[in-house]
């Protein structure tokens, strides 16, 4: 039996990022979104900085709780192949607690590449590969002892999110939660699970998705009433801060300006993170969302989802 202060639950992938600042964003109603990062096709083009390490919602968020020096461990599916070597190799340097990857012969490890262009923005191309198979038969849930649970993407997989929650709750483990857009596509599943969860993490656009509230209405999304499901629910809205919902309280904060964003991969992790320690060290929500931003604010700074994830002594600062 293992004692933890937390275990992140999700993906672990091998991220590759190839940083230019030729490449070139055009716009065009062709698009979704409306914008497009691209290069010519059949071109060829010299990148300034390419960079290997893991990435992933469980990966990111263990190496941040890690240092800032809580007890971590992770639980992820990877394939037995030299991608997931590297991802072992980046979690024992931060001292997260391995024990728990699962690793199947035949399955590849997620692998992504990162395309970043001059203003920190990205497209991302993921194969998701064994990311997306991890089963309830993998989790070791007879093994953990942890006073906290944190649960990103599990590839839309709301049985194993279920069976997550269930056991939490009669282990009395708190939970936080930031589901992909392949669980918000099951809201009619995911709603009624929120009333299992501490903390909700959510994008302005997937809360939207979520609760069918049309937050690009700005009187929506300056509305004071409360969101139902979760104890706390944090919205966050990039550059320019978020909305918490906390015990039937609305508040909104703001976020730090950067004047040069370097890489915005693993902020939204960085900031959940960042909130949940500070919660783990006895502070309030509200105090929370200021180390999340700081947390968040300093990965900006960044190519990567871990390079610039504080330590505990400096979001102390």
């Amino acid at each position: 039996m293992s004692n933890y202060d937390v275990i992140s639950v999700g993906s672990a992938v091998l991220d590759i990022f190839m940083k230019c600042d030729k490449f070139r964003v055009v716009q065009s109603g062709d698009i979704p979104g409306g914008i497009a990062m691209c290069e010519v096709y059949g071109g060829k083009m010299e990148v300034e900085e390419v960079q290997i390490v893991s990435g992933g919602g469980a990966t990111n968020t263990a190496v941040s709780f890690a240092r800032k020096e809580l007890k971590a461990a992770v639980i992820a599916e990877m394939g037995n192949d030299p991608q997931s070597l590297l991802v072992h190799k980046d979690l024992e340097e931060d001292q997260v607690d391995t024990r728990f990857l699962v690793q199947e012969q035949g399955e590849t490890t997620a692998v992504s590449v990162v395309l970043i262009a001059e203003d920190g923005g990205r497209s991302i191309m993921v194969h998701r590969g064994a990311a997306a198979m991890l089963t309830k038969q993998d989790l070791p849930l007879e093994d953990i002892e942890t006073r906290w649970v944190h649960i990103s993407s599990l590839g839309g997989n709301m049985d194993l999110l279920k069976t997550i929650l269930t056991w939490a709750k009669a282990k009395k483990v708190r939970v936080s939660l930031n589901p992909g857009l392949k669980e918000i596509k099951h809201k009619e599943k995911l709603l009624p699970l929120l009333s299992m969860v501490e903390i909700l993490f959510v994008n302005r656009d997937e809360a939207k998705e979520l609760w069918g509230i049309d937050y690009s209405d700005e009187s929506l999304w300056k509305s004071m009433q409360s969101l139902p499901g979760a104890y706390v629910s944090v919205i966050t809205d990039g550059p320019r801060g978020g909305k918490v919902s906390a015990n039937g309280k609305v508040s909104f904060y703001e976020g730090e300006k950067v004047k040069k964003v370097v890489d915005t991969t693993g902020a939204g992790d960085a900031f959940a993170s960042g909130m949940i320690a500070a919660v783990l060290y006895g502070k309030t929500y509200e105090q929370a969302v200021l180390w999340g931003i700081k947390n968040a604010t300093s990965v900006l700074h960044h190519v990567g989802a871990k390079k610039g994830l504080l330590t505990l002594a400096d979001i102390n600062k």
